[in-house]
C-alpha cells in the first residue's frame, strides 16, 4: 500500500534513506539527514513523503519537494528521493508510487514534476522514460554554501 508517511515511520524511513544513499553513492550523514527528514515530516509546506507499506515493513519511499520556476508556470514538484528495496522491485510499485505523486500534484495545481537520475543508472532512466519523463538538455550543478 502506498500511503503518506507518518512521523512514526521515521526510523524505518531513515534506514531506507541510508540504503538509497549507499545505492546511489550519496554521502549520508545520519544526523543531518535525520534532522531534515524530521522537518519534512513535520512541515507540509516543504513537501511530502510517501512510503510503500508492505504489511509491517517499508518496501520503499519517495520524497516530493517544491520549487517555484517561471519556466514551468509556477510551483514545480521535484522528486528528490525515490527508492524501492531490491526485493520489492519489478512488481509495479514504482509506477504506482509515481502515479500517486502525479495525482497529488495535479490536485494541487502543480503542472510539472521533475526528478534526477544518475547517468549510470540506465534501468531507472528507461523506467522514467516509459512513464513519460523527458530528458532536458541541461546538467545539474550545485554549490555548498
Amino acid at each position: 500500500m502506498i500511503r503518506p508517511a507518518r512521523r512514526s515511520d521515521f526510523d524505518a524511513l531513515l534506514r531506507l534513506v541510508a540504503a538509497y544513499y549507499r545505492f546511489d553513492s550519496i554521502r549520508f550523514n545520519r544526523s543531518t539527514t535525520g534532522r531534515a527528514l524530521r522537518r519534512l515530516l513535520r512541515e507540509e509546506s516543504l513537501g511530502r513523503v510517501w512510503v510503500i507499506d508492505a504489511g509491517g515493513a517499508l518496501a520503499g519511499y519517495a520524497v516530493l519537494t517544491y520549487n517555484f520556476d517561471m519556466e514551468f508556470g509556477g510551483v514545480q514538484g521535484i522528486v528528490t528521493d525515490f527508492f524501492i528495496a531490491a526485493r520489492y522491485r519489478r512488481k509495479g510499485l514504482g509506477a504506482r508510487t509515481l502515479a500517486a505523486i502525479r495525482d497529488y500534484c495535479k490536485s494541487r495545481g502543480i503542472g510539472t514534476l521533475e526528478l534526477q537520475v544518475t547517468r549510470h543508472n540506465r534501468a531507472a532512466q528507461a523506467f522514467y522514460r516509459a512513464l513519460g519523463f523527458k530528458t532536458l538538455d541541461r546538467i545539474v550543478m550545485d554549490l555548498d554554501v
